[in-house]
């Protein structure tokens, strides 16, 4: 086993080689918070948390099991980017790797933590789930009170909130695994901005949006038949895993880059990154960033349209 003093502690939602490929020239990454200046910074500084992957259960660690299972993905995936730039097409077991570091990437996040565990408590809380287990107990014959039941629900509530690392993380694995599933069953483009946009990246940097023939809805799951997940790659490409009818242009328009930025903007939990400064990008974090919920009207059927215009996939 690892010892203590060999943990790593500092670990990194989303991969320092990732936000470098968002840098200047000189190495500089710049963050955009709501309403507040730019900020010069660098990818070591970014995108991590203390102990964010560590857990203890009955005085059992886990040691740095996910952020070393993690780590393995992250370092395979990463020789596979140049080449989906290059539109080369991965080999069965490459792609595979890719879609564990993607699906992966999206569930890694605090966002997807925070809010998902927030979603857990609120289902929770409302008269109707009491009433409907309480009704499930009494099936095998077992009256409890609703008052007792409420108690026994607020100590769960408690548990998913003082632990909602245990919670995020056990499941970890086989959720990437069946999103890395959805993501083999779609077909692959790389998009290319053109010479005057580009592309931003966030700390919760995969994005997914529902193309229907009538409107586009935001958050739809990896495994929804006309889900496209989408995930910048540098500020000139963007890997998108799209149903078998949708068709993109390799270099796409001025108008699908400023859609696809706003859904990376609304999917941000509290930081966007760039190559540059843009008062445009400032504009749309401070209107519009963390704009989608998980749980409330992300991964839930909604009427919001998606910013994706159904006319510019083609």
């Amino acid at each position: 086993m690892t010892s203590q003093s060999q943990l790593v502690r500092d670990q990194h939602i989303v991969p320092r080689w990732h936000l470098q490929r968002f840098t200047d020239a000189q190495g500089v990454l710049w963050v955009y918070k709501q309403n507040l200046p730019v900020k010069r910074s660098r990818p070591k500084g970014e995108c991590w948390e203390r102990d964010f992957y560590e857990y203890a259960v009955k005085g059992r660690r886990t040691s740095n099991r996910y952020e070393n299972w993690l780590g393995r993905i992250e370092n395979d995936a990463a020789p596979l980017v140049e080449r989906l730039i290059s539109r080369e097409q991965l080999g069965p077991s490459d792609a595979v790797v890719w879609a564990s570091y993607v699906a992966s990437l999206f569930l890694r996040t605090q966002k997807v933590r925070d809010q998902k565990s927030a979603a857990m408590v609120d289902e929770t809380q409302s008269p109707e789930f009491i009433r409907d287990l309480q009704h499930e107990i009494l099936k095998d014959g077992v009256l409890i009170s609703a008052g007792d039941l409420r108690n026994q629900v607020a100590a769960f509530q408690a548990s998913i909130e003082s632990r909602s690392s245990y919670y995020h993380l056990a499941g970890l694995e086989n959720s990437a695994a069946a999103l890395g599933e959805a993501l083999m069953k779609k077909n692959w483009h790389v998009l290319q901005a053109p010479t005057e946009k580009f592309f931003v990246l966030s700390d919760c940097p995969v994005t997914t949006v529902e193309l229907a023939p009538d409107q586009q809805k935001p958050g739809v799951g990896f495994g929804h038949a006309l889900a496209a997940i989408i995930l910048p790659l540098t500020p000139q490409h963007a890997f998108v895993a799209a149903p078998a009818l949708a068709q993109w242009k390799p270099v796409v328009s001025p108008r699908v880059v400023d859609s696809i930025n706003q859904l990376t903007v609304w999917f941000a939990h509290k930081r966007v990154f760039a190559q540059v400064t843009s008062p445009e990008i400032q504009s749309l974090v401070n209107e519009e960033i963390n704009h989608l919920v998980f749980g409330q009207d992300g991964f839930l059927p909604s009427n919001q349209n998606s910013p994706c215009d159904r006319h510019e996939v083609q």
